[in-house]
């Protein structure tokens, strides 16, 4: 249950924003703790295993999910410090423009309505959106959108490695004979002649 928790907090470094100043405090110290993990698992373990442990192997995956995540968070500080704010040229995460040729509400001229209408339109009046396109679209904006994708695709691959873990480790445990199968018989009890 730790372990998972931690596999949880090292996806919630994607959602600290990088202008915080902690987003790289956090990702080491959720490695440091994964290292911790990995010393004390490695200690209680016999070591003339020939077979490595599923545990030990869930807890390397996880690991190497945190190296990962700390190298990109190093890498996004010195990419926001250097061309944060220079225009990006990657397009694909590029939130997307307003249309200039959609069809807007239709809203009469003031001198055209009555003085109820325009009443009415005072009360619900709604302010017109900004217009994005002349706001430049930074490497900074890319990185904060790049974030929130690589949560989700971290989320995504720590629950898939879970649900593998313990498939495997149910299904290890069915062959060994721990746990019964569907399709073994029940176990009948001897009857002892009185």
């Amino acid at each position: 249950m730790p372990l998972l928790m931690l596999a949880f907090l090292n996806i919630c470094i994607f959602l600290v924003p990088i202008g915080s100043g902690e987003k790289g405090s956090f990702s080491i110290t959720i490695f440091l703790s994964y290292g911790i993990f990995v010393t004390i698992i490695s200690d209680t373990l016999p070591h003339n295993s020939l077979q490595i442990s599923y545990f030990v192997l869930f807890i390397v995956i996880l690991l190497l999910l945190s190296v990962i995540s700390v190298f990109y968070t190093i890498l996004q500080a010195k990419l926001i410090a250097s061309i944060g704010d220079k225009e990006c040229t990657v397009s694909f995460l590029r939130p997307k423009r307003k249309d200039p040729n959609a069809v807007e509400k239709f809203a009469p001229n003031d001198d055209e309505m009555t003085s109820g209408q325009i009443k009415e339109k005072s009360l619900f009046n709604e302010k017109a959106p900004v217009d994005d396109a002349d706001e430049v679209y930074t490497w900074g904006k890319f990185l904060e959108r790049l974030d929130i994708y690589l949560f989700v695709l971290f989320f995504i691959m720590i629950v898939l490695t879970t649900v593998i873990f313990f498939i495997v480790l149910l299904n290890h445990a069915t062959r060994s004979g721990n746990i019964p199968a569907d399709d073994d018989p029940p176990a009948t009890t001897p009857v002892f002649p009185v």
